[in-house]
């Protein structure tokens, strides 16, 4: 089983994370935990000592209050794995260490989608998605499709994207195809014969066979992130390689509403 870490707040993002996550079960068991990180307000003087000690264990009670609260509203098909895990601190940091000290396998937690990239890539590129242990799923939508796409383009590594992807992937029942983008500013969205994506392409294709994966589609793709973003919104979930800055693909996969799980 896939060893995950789901991050819930008492939100819309994390009511689909955690729906996402159970619906994903159907494809891949996990071994699901939760975690909840409490951050204190760094304007309140709480004190030092047992007033301090006081104050965080009330601060933790409270957050197993909302998680109980969630996993009573949301009531979904996917058995905890163990107790969740509610820390008080700064958020990122605390999740690394668990992910860390844990050996997690995936780290989950939802986003709202909006017209705003940049405020995806300041998530893309915060202290969490850079060190991150493991592949990061990103959750953006419900989604009833059995499909995965992989993301590739003249700046994928292909081996690293198929590897790290079917590290999570391997040995689920989704359906794959590889959609390979090409940016072009004007014009309408064109499909292109599948020599367009080159040796990556090529190569992606190859890993992917090689790790007992049939392809159902192969799809290149000349368009605006806008386009191929919403091209993509028909799958459960789009893989990707991290981008590492503010890239046309990172527009894709701001503007589409598949959920993206990002590997590097």
């Amino acid at each position: 089983m896939l060893k995950t870490l789901l991050y819930i707040n008492e939100d819309l993002a994390s009511s689909i994370a955690l729906r996402f996550t159970a619906y994903v079960n159907k494809f891949i068991p996990v071994s699901l935990h939760i975690t909840h990180i409490e951050e204190p307000d760094e304007n309140k003087n709480i004190g030092r000592g047992w007033v301090q000690r006081a104050w965080e264990d009330g601060v933790t009670s409270s957050g197993k209050r909302l998680i109980d609260r969630m996993l009573r509203t949301e009531s979904i098909d996917c058995p905890l794995a163990g107790r969740p895990i509610v820390e008080v601190g700064d958020r990122e940091r605390e999740i690394l260490y668990t992910l860390r000290n844990g050996l997690y396998e995936l780290y989950v937690e939802g986003y709202l989608n909006t017209a705003d990239t940049d405020l995806f890539y300041n998530i893309l590129s915060s202290q969490l998605y850079t060190e991150a242990p493991c592949p990061i799923l990103v959750v953006k939508n419900l989604s009833i499709s059995k499909k995965c796409a992989l993301l590739c383009a003249d700046s994928v590594d292909p081996k690293l994207l198929v590897e790290q992807s079917m590290a999570v992937l391997g040995d689920s029942t989704f359906n794959f195809d590889i959609v390979f983008f090409k940016f072009c500013e004007t014009g309408d969205l064109r499909i292109l014969e599948k020599a367009e994506g080159g040796k990556n392409l090529k190569t992606a294709e190859t890993a992917l066979l090689a790790a007992g994966k049939n392809i159902e589609n192969v799809t290149v793709l000349l368009g605006t992130p806008e386009q191929v973003g919403d091209y993509l919104k028909e799958y459960a979930i789009v893989t990707s390689t991290l981008p590492k800055r503010n890239s046309m693909r990172m527009h894709v996969l701001a503007n589409s509403l598949a959920s993206v799980l990002l590997v590097r």
